[in-house]
């Protein structure tokens, strides 16, 4: 059996605010990999210190999601949300580095010039890691400049969480939005190694120091405990979604998703768009 510790402890291991359909396929490639198929080789990314502004950030990660036009910055949070993942992870299964967004967020509030901020929001969710952090993050930066939420494609789970604390969320009328839940898929692999003729002999300190391990399966006690983990950010995450739309329902945050128009007439979205992001721009621009 191969081993990807990082990427099994993310889909097995910890509580996730995820698109479930998008789980799904990063489960059934990670578990193929692990259980016997041959990898597939994983593309390189090119790395490319992509030319900055001055007064604009100066890394190649952080200038790849952020854009200043006039006074609007744009911060493009697009793919799967994790936090301090490597060159290496990103081109695994792509996706945005929260550390990446935050120090956007960071020039967007240090820089005079930019009066409003556009998160350009596609993502179906990723790690609960660093969500809350980064949520905060924008809520004091709403403090002193305009933010915007920008969705055209999707804004689920941990992207919803982000996006709801802007001061607008505009949304296209067939974006996907919501899925507001959290989950904790655990993977029970032990009939595989029976099958294999593999036992697992462990020495432990801690009664919970094993939780999780997928050579065996969960004792009520430690399900117990990671429900109750799931429940607590479950309760943070609803009760961010409601800080600034209060009118959200808890019907309408049981983890379903739904389009842009239907996010519309129930508190989810501030707005439907056919614009595209340029246009969304320009007309903040002139506002």
């Amino acid at each position: 059996m191969k081993a990807y510790p990082r990427l099994f402890q993310k889909l097995f291991a910890s509580p996730l605010m995820l698109h479930a359909p998008a789980r799904m396929s990063f489960e059934n490639v990670l578990l193929s990999r692990m259980f016997g198929e041959t990898p597939i080789a994983a593309v390189p990314v090119a790395l490319v210190d992509a030319p900055a502004e001055p007064k604009d950030p100066d890394t190649w990660r952080v200038s790849s999601i952020y854009e200043r036009t006039g006074s609007v910055a744009v911060i493009t949070i697009d793919g799967v949300i994790d936090k301090r993942v490597d060159a290496f992870e990103l081109s695994c299964y792509g996706g945005v580095d929260l550390a990446d967004v935050d120090a956007a967020l960071a020039h967007a509030a240090n820089d005079p010039r930019v009066t409003k901020i556009v998160l350009d929001i596609h993502s179906p969710g990723g790690s609960v890691i660093g969500v809350h952090d980064t949520y905060q993050r924008i809520l004091d930066l709403a403090q002193t400049k305009e933010v915007h939420a920008y969705v055209n494609a999707m804004a689920c789970s941990a992207g919803y969480y982000i996006a709801s604390a802007a001061d607008f969320i505009a949304a296209s009328p067939s974006a996907i939005v919501g899925s507001i839940g959290v989950y904790m898929a655990v993977l029970d692999a032990s009939r595989w190694y029976q099958d294999q003729g593999l036992q697992v002999q462990v020495m432990q300190g801690g009664i919970w120091k094993t939780m999780g391990a997928e050579w065996k399966p969960l004792s009520d006690p430690e399900r117990a405990k990671l429900q109750a983990g799931v429940e607590q950010c479950y309760t943070a995450f609803k009760a961010a979604v409601n800080a600034k739309r209060p009118q959200v329902a808890d019907s309408t945050m049981q983890g379903q998703w739904m389009n842009g128009t239907e996010g519309l007439a129930l508190g989810l979205v501030d707005e439907t768009t056919g614009a595209t992001l340029d246009e969304y721009v320009s007309a903040l621009l002139v506002a």
